[in-house]
């Protein structure tokens, strides 16, 4: 039963992600990203770490699809028109590239070395117990600890062993929503299109010129004024 949720669940997250990829209107495409990660919540819960799906949902969904939303609103062409599609030619180098980090993964994970002593996960067929009579096995004990303390846990491997990429990741996010700013505002001072200051300095010009010029501009059959 768990095996064919798993798949039920795997085969969403699958539509999902190919509907981001492939939507052409960005909020949609933001949505279907929301939807992938809510697919991987579910999987956290399928894999018993429901604080790591907790996390997925309130940093992913909660945090970073929020900031693309924002991204996305302040960027003018969301509907993808024919302005940002790109050409067959340059679709074919990301195509290759994609496939070629599907392998990598698919083959690094299939063949996976197990640690010294145990057996590979691909011929386990049960997971290892960590309850308190499971033995005084020093890894076994660690993970007791860390199934107990998860929050704990993961706090601590943030800012330890993975605070490069915890640092890299934040910094990439800020960077992503400060360039959206940029391409908006480049987007609003387009050449050809004048100012808010130039806008109301013309329109006051043009009001006093026409003040300066009122009696000439009459009409030929209309008396001047008195």
């Amino acid at each position: 039963m768990i095996q064919l949720i798993f798949v039920l669940i795997s085969a969403l997250g699958l539509l999902a992600a190919l509907g981001t990829v492939l939507a052409r209107n960005l909020v949609h495409a933001a949505l279907f990203l929301v939807a992938f990660f809510f697919t991987i919540a579910c999987q956290f819960v399928l894999l018993e770490a429901e604080f790591l799906a907790a996390l997925q949902v309130l940093v992913y969904i909660g945090a970073v699809a929020i900031i693309l939303m924002f991204g996305i609103m302040l960027t003018r062409n969301i509907q993808g028109d024919d302005t940002t599609i790109v050409s067959p030619a340059w679709r074919r180098l990301p195509l290759a590239a994609g496939f070629c980090v599907f392998g990598i993964l698919f083959i690094g994970i299939y063949n996976q070395a197990a640690p010294p002593g145990r057996d590979s996960w691909t011929e386990t067929n049960s997971r290892p117990s960590i309850a308190a009579n499971a033995g005084s096995n020093p890894e076994t004990i660690m993970q007791r600890e860390a199934v107990n303390n998860m929050a704990g846990t993961v706090g601590k491997e943030l800012v330890t062993r993975y605070v490069v990429g915890f640092e890299v990741a934040g910094l990439l996010l800020t960077v992503a929503l400060v360039g959206a700013i940029a391409l908006a505002h480049r987007e609003e001072d387009e050449p050809g299109t004048p100012a808010k200051g130039e806008q109301a300095t013309r329109r006051s010009s043009a009001s006093a010129l026409s003040q300066t010029a009122g009696p000439s501009l009459a009409p030929s059959g209309a008396s001047p004024p008195r």
